[in-house]
């Protein structure tokens, strides 16, 4: 035959079966979930299985009316979909028979599949060789920063592979943590006969993005160059990398391997070549401690806030006068400290006075009316001087008032009973209490004992006073406790400012990290009360990689971003911290962050130095990283022996160091001393293959 364009038109029908069966197999590959949408939708559940009850993931779950694929069954065969009451569901998977299930209206639903028949060609068995079987080779999930690397060799007999035969392998990376595969490349290995009649049906464009074969970009044609040397079967490598984003779960790496002709699949299996990771750098020690935002071009600035106040002035009276002596001490002290006040409220901008009240009082002793009448005199008195003691200016606008009154015998006990003379103020109120009229009042206390001694001489005096009240409002900066009081009246009124002043004050971490809290309740873009909370929960190893999202970057003060990279880090956002790095400062203080981010990120020889002065243990780990194995080895033997993770770490070198019964010696110890470290053991690909040669570790 001739192969040109004209002549594709009359491909066979086998041809054709096979680029159907080449979408079958993408689709089984890189499958994704669409939602039917009707009124008559219910919700669907169920498990596929096989005929002997073994889960069965992956396969392919279509409406037979629409030919839509809806979804696959996860890695416990289980699923879920929104369909019609009335809906059929198709059920495929290579190398099990097509399955259609009427829905009617049920709500769980359980599928057996069926093996097809596989129509395997004739093979040639050898005494010790495979040749009913594709072989990847174990192998190491190895992690650089958020990257998965796997690398392997796939063996395939000849007595498997012919001319007309198309391999697919599929590495799939599974997370065992939160039951989640990733696909990685596909390696698509073609018969030089089976490629060239593909690339005819495709009408010599198989790469064609619009009509082409699917999987023709992952294509590697057979040559003879891919022989093995000494065997009969041919050997393929594959290597490739995956981005993960939960690099601290647990991981596999399965293989899913598929034959297929140009008629049928004829060959399918699934093997694990990776039990866990390899990950030494699991085991480095570092601690980065956070910092507060103190950079003044980010910290908010204090703010002027309308406030009113006032001033108190006690002014003393001589005995029935009502003109106070300036120049007595107590006088010219209180009326210095009224002079003060007024000068301030001058001197503030925006200040206004508004008012200048006087209460004054007369000791209670005598005729009533007649002391009513000096108190009086004393407030017109009192305020007259004072009034003459502000500017001019400031006088116009202020209200001026007093008020008299006269104390009575009652103030007299009460100033006893706070001095603890309560005996006297017992004997004062009996006396008095007699008696209605304040002119027998009187006399009944001028007889007691006591009244020259200690009511006239001591607590009369005290009742003589004048008081006043300078109240006025001007632009300030409110005190701590008059921002603690309005916090506790209702945080929501509080500037950032009035919070940035109240939680870098608080002593206490719980009230502090509340403060905080509300702070960024009220004001959700307020980064310096983000900043500190964030430090305080990296500081106490309670790290949040998304605290600071918002604002780290180029533009954000080294503080955040430094914490931000931080958190990052114990998140295992590597690949993101890495980002963060370039925006970091190479300054002393930041040399341990940077190294350690470095070489979680895969770059382990400029940074080993910055690393291995951190201690022995992470020398140790650095040199796993960077498969100096024999330096590990002996270095490791330095590592102290009352350590558990010392002993695992041994066990690391000596298994590497291909000493699997002393590497299982090592790891027995690290049991012993740790319990805990056999759950690492057992997803860690340094060691867990010791599992399987030694029932001690068991």
């Amino acid at each position: 035959m001739t192969h040109n364009k004209h002549n594709t038109c009359h491909v066979s029908a086998s041809l054709r079966l096979t680029a159907a069966r080449t979408a079958i197999t993408l689709l089984l590959l890189i499958a994704a979930s669409l939602h039917a949408v009707a009124q008559d939708i219910i919700r669907v559940t169920g498990e596929v299985t096989s005929k002997d009850g073994e889960t069965l993931p992956g396969v392919s779950i279509a409406d037979a009316a629409s030919n839509r694929t809806i979804t696959t069954t996860d890695i416990d065969g289980k699923f879920a979909v929104n369909v019609h009451s009335n809906a059929t569901l198709r059920f495929t998977m290579i190398g099990a028979k097509k399955q259609e299930v009427r829905v009617k209206g049920r709500k769980h639903i359980t599928v057996k599949m069926e093996e097809d028949d596989i129509a395997l060609q004739e093979i040639t068995v050898s005494a010790k060789r495979v040749t009913d079987k594709i072989i990847p080779e174990p192998t190491d999930i190895e992690i650089h920063g958020n990257y998965f690397h796997v690398k392997t060799r796939v063996r395939v007999p000849k007595e498997m592979f012919g001319t007309n035969t198309r391999l697919i392998v599929q590495p799939v990376i599974t997370n065992v943590t939160r039951k989640e595969q990733t696909l990685m490349r596909p390696l698509v290995y073609d018969a030089r006969e089976y490629n060239l009649t593909q690339d005819r049906m495709y009408d010599y464009d198989m790469e064609s993005p619009s009509h082409g074969d699917p999987l023709a970009q992952y294509v590697v044609v057979r040559t003879d160059d891919m022989r093995e040397k000494g065997r009969t079967n041919d050997i393929i490598s594959y290597k490739d990398s995956v981005y993960v984003r939960h690099i601290k779960d647990d991981y596999t790496c399965d293989v899913f391997m598929v034959i297929e002709n140009y008629n049928r699949i004829i060959y399918r299996d699934t093997t694990i070549i990776a039990r866990g990771t390899v990950n030494p750098l699991r085991w480095l020690d570092y601690s980065l401690a956070a910092s507060e935002l103190n950079d003044e071009t980010y910290l908010p600035k204090p703010e002027m806030q309308l406030r009113d106040s006032k001033g108190e002035i006690n002014l003393v009276f001589p005995v029935s006068k009502y003109k106070f002596d300036p120049a007595l001490p107590a006088n010219a002290a209180e009326i210095d400290k009224m002079k003060a006040q007024i000068d301030y409220i001058a001197r503030q901008e925006g200040a206004s006075l508004q008012s200048l009240e006087m209460t004054g009082q007369a000791s209670p002793e005598g005729n009533y009316e007649r002391n009513l009448t000096l108190a009086r005199q004393r407030m017109d008195f009192a305020v007259n001087y004072l009034k003459q003691l502000m500017p001019q200016e400031m006088r116009q606008n202020v209200e001026f008032k007093y008020n008299a009154q006269v104390a009575k015998w009652s103030d007299v006990a009460l100033l006893m009973r706070m001095d603890g003379l309560n005996d006297e103020a017992d004997r004062l109120t009996a006396a008095y209490s007699k008696y209605k009229s304040q002119k027998n009042q009187d006399n009944a206390v001028y007889h007691l004992p006591f009244y020259n001694t200690l009511v006239k001489d001591k607590y009369l005096p005290r009742l003589r006073r004048a008081e006043y009240a300078l109240r006025y409002s001007l632009y300030r900066e409110l005190t701590d406790a008059e921002i603690l009081d309005m916090y506790n009246n209702d945080y929501r009124q509080l500037s950032r400012y009035e919070f940035f002043r109240l939680f870098r004050n608080e002593k206490d971490p719980s009230k502090k990290e509340l403060i905080l809290r509300q702070a960024l309740d009220i004001y959700p873009k307020y980064m310096v009360a983000a900043n500190d909370l964030a430090a305080m929960l990296i500081n106490r190893n309670e790290p949040n990689d998304s605290m600071l999202a918002a604002f780290a970057g180029e533009r954000a003060p080294q503080a955040v971003n430094r914490n931000h990279m931080i958190a990052l880090l114990a998140a295992g956002k590597y690949h993101d911290a890495d980002t963060l790095a370039q925006y970091i400062d190479e300054s002393q203080n930041n040399r341990l962050l940077l190294a350690v981010n470095s070489v979680l990120n895969g770059r382990y020889e400029d940074n080993f130095a910055t690393i291995a002065e951190t201690g022995i243990r992470n020398e140790v780990v650095m040199l796993l990283a960077m498969k100096r194995n024999e330096e590990a080895l002996d270095k490791s033997r330095r590592l102290p022996a009352d350590n558990a993770l010392s002993h695992y770490l041994r066990a690391i070198c000596l298994n590497r160091a291909e000493r699997p019964s002393d590497a299982c010696d090592e790891l027995l110890k690290a049991f012993e001393m740790d319990p805990s470290l056999k759950i690492d053991a057992r997803v860690d690909g340094d060691v867990n293959d010791l599992f399987d040669i030694d029932p001690r570790l068991k």
